[in-house]
This record gives structure tokens, C-alpha cells and sequence, in this order.
């Protein structure tokens, strides 16, 4: 297949990612055009990437034909009048992650896009090494039906995407309790690097169990948790005939047969291995379980994640499957708009069906 030709909107922290993925992988992906209104902002990305610059959608709309499709990197707070804009202009858009408040406003927000069959969203979180190397583990069937789910990974919506994709569930309705904590910390680093000096500062931390009967997601995320390196992420899959802690998978290979055994990566570019720093793949008990479809390039595993939204909206584009959706980003939104809902209220909440889910 030939390689994604595209186009971003925004200029900031998240754009970068986008531009490093296509500048690593230039045999599958071009940045033709960026759309940036402030003009020194404009002039630096011109002299750092080497792209041309635009300052607005209607400019873009003229170069059409350069651009297949166009990334979405704004703030929440513009994000859905330019989603809007670009999807009445006819582009095919790849948004990232729009954040509402309220099930009203992400009704309002679905049916304000002209046609949702243009836009998918670069939800990446899935598209991890790791966690697809999980779902391997689950699509083989080794450790039976999952029936539950506990992860501390990602915030709101990106945490509740994870849970509903290792629960296997689409637009069911369930219960939730929510809960909310504040717990001392010393403060950690964040975009910018670490703090002048050492403080203590209070970390809210929140804890959600959803019961989407038979199948349980348990949510728990704090602030710091993203740069801080005295806070850990981890992930706990149950099934039937096994779980998935973390990188350690447990399952029976008869019923008085139990298996251990860890998820190794492999790569190279550490102690002795004198190659890039990459990641080839993930295997387990000699299988491959996931394996870098874009070969061994210099990326963390975040941005390998963002190029992979990146290629499967080429492939959508080409005419391949919907790989997350309006429907699903406005889904996830719901759920996350709901748990915020059961920590204010301090009691349980039935999730309904909405227009989305039809």
C-alpha cells in the first residue's frame, strides 16, 4: 500500500508526535501541510520539519488534493467547532480525543458532525505494544472468558476504552460507583521536566467499579501518575481459565495443569545490544504476540501507538474497517462524563443507551 499523505491542524505538544512518527517513518507516512494561525509558531515548524504552513482550514480546503486526510491537534475547548468545520468542509478527519462534560453536550457535539462515517479518532492507548500483546493473550482464548478487568493506566475516557476493549464490551449499559481521594505525594516531573525543589502536594486519585453484569471494569488513575516515577501503571485480566497480570500470564494447560509465564520483549539498544533502541515485538512461551508492523524504528512505544492510528486511517480511508469511531469516542466519553457523575453523587449510576449507540 502506497503511504499516508496527510495533513495536521495544530501546532502544539501533541502535534509533535505525529511529525516524529512520520520523520522516522518516511516510507510510510508524509506530513504535507500544517495549519497553524500564529505566524512565529509557523515559521518555527517550517524551519524545524521542513513543512509547508497554513493558517486555516479554508487555506487547506484549497490544497485539497495534497492531503488524504487531516490530524486533529487542538484543545479540548476548539476541538469540536474545528472538527466540525473540517467534517462540513468534506475532509476525512482523525481527531484526537475530544473532552465534554455531560451527555447532553456529547449528543449536541455527535450530531453536529455532517457525516461520522469521515472521522475516526486517535485513540492509541489500545495500540500499545504491551496491551496488544494482552489482547493476543485474550484472542487465543488461554485464559477463557474475561469476565473481569482492573486498570491503572489512563485517565477518564483513555482508561475506559482499555476496559472496554480487554471486557470485550461495545455499547452495553451499566452500573457504576465511583469514588474519589486525594493522597499526599512528593511532587514528580512532568511535560516540562522536574520541579524547581521538593513539596508535597496532594494527588487526586479516582477509583470506579463498572458492573456491566456478568463482566466487571475496575478504573483507578491519579494525576501523577503519567511522569512520576514513584507511581507505576498496572493492568489485572481475569478469565475463566486464567489472568493476565501486568507482563506475567497464568493460565492451565489442563485443568490440574497450571502455566506461568512472562511477556519478554524483544529489541534491542540496551546494556550490551549495540543496535537503535527499538522494539521488535513481544513474545511469550515462544510465540510471537505482537510484532511492530513498522519494523524496528526509533520510537517509544507511544509514538509507535500514534503511528498506528496514523496507518489505519490511511487503510480507512482506502476503504479498510473503522477502528475507533465517532460512536465509540463519544461511548467512552459517556462512561468516563458518568463516573465523574457517581464520585459527585456518592451513589450508584445506570449508564442508558443514547443516540450513538443506535
Amino acid at each position: 500500500m502506497k503511504r499516508a499523505v496527510f495533513g495536521i491542524v495544530g501546532a502544539g505538544w501533541r502535534a509533535e508526535f505525529f511529525l516524529r512518527a512520520a520523520k522516522e517513518l518516511p516510507e510510510f507516512f508524509h506530513v504535507s501541510i500544517v495549519v497553524e494561525r500564529n505566524p512565529e509558531k509557523a515559521k518555527r515548524l517550517e524551519r524545524q520539519w521542513g513543512v509547508k504552513v497554513l493558517p486555516d482550514l479554508d487555506a487547506l480546503a484549497k490544497c485539497r488534493e495534497e492531503v488524504e486526510f487531516v490530524v486533529m491537534c487542538l484543545s479540548p475547548d476548539v476541538m469540536p467547532a474545528m472538527l466540525n468545520k473540517a467534517s462540513d468542509l468534506g475532509f476525512y478527519v482523525l481527531s484526537e480525543t475530544f473532552a465534554l462534560n455531560c451527555a447532553d453536550a456529547i449528543e449536541e457535539y455527535y450530531h453536529g458532525i455532517k457525516d461520522p462515517s469521515r472521522v475516526q479518532f486517535a485513540e492509541q492507548y489500545w495500540l500499545r505494544p504491551a496491551h496488544m500483546a494482552r489482547m493476543a493473550v485474550i484472542e487465543s482464548g488461554r485464559i477463557g472468558r474475561v469476565t473481569q478487568a482492573q486498570i491503572s493506566v489512563g485517565h477518564g475516557y483513555h482508561g475506559v476504552s482499555l476496559l472496554r476493549k480487554y471486557l470485550g464490551v461495545g455499547f452495553e449499559n451499566c452500573v457504576i460507583r465511583a469514588w474519589e481521594f486525594a493522597n499526599p505525594i512528593v511532587e514528580g516531573p512532568g511535560r516540562a521536566g522536574y520541579p524547581e525543589k521538593e513539596q508535597i502536594i496532594q494527588d487526586r486519585q479516582q477509583f470506579a467499579v463498572l458492573d456491566f453484569g456478568g463482566k466487571w471494569g475496575v478504573f483507578d488513575f491519579t494525576e501523577e501518575q503519567y511522569f512520576s516515577k514513584i507511581r507505576g501503571s498496572r493492568v489485572l485480566i481475569r478469565g475463566d481459565r486464567g489472568e493476565i497480570e501486568n507482563n506475567t500470564v497464568r493460565c492451565l494447560k489442563d485443568y490440574k495443569t497450571p502455566v506461568e509465564y512472562n511477556m519478554t520483549r524483544s529489541g534491542s539498544g540496551i546494556d550490551e545490544g549495540l543496535g537503535a533502541p527499538v522494539i521488535e515485538g513481544i513474545q511469550a512461551a515462544g510465540e510471537w504476540l505482537y510484532l511492530n508492523p513498522f519494523g524496528r524504528p526509533r520510537l517509544s512505544d507511544e509514538e509507535i501507538a500514534v503511528a498506528d492510528t496514523v496507518w489505519k486511517m490511511h487503510q480507512y480511508v482506502c476503504g479498510g474497517e473503522s477502528f475507533y469511531s465517532l460512536e465509540e469516542a463519544c461511548q467512552d466519553q459517556y462512561l468516563d462524563c458518568m463516573i465523574k457523575s457517581a464520585v459527585k453523587s456518592g451513589e450508584s449510576v445506570k449508564t442508558r443507551s443514547h443516540s450513538w449507540t443506535k
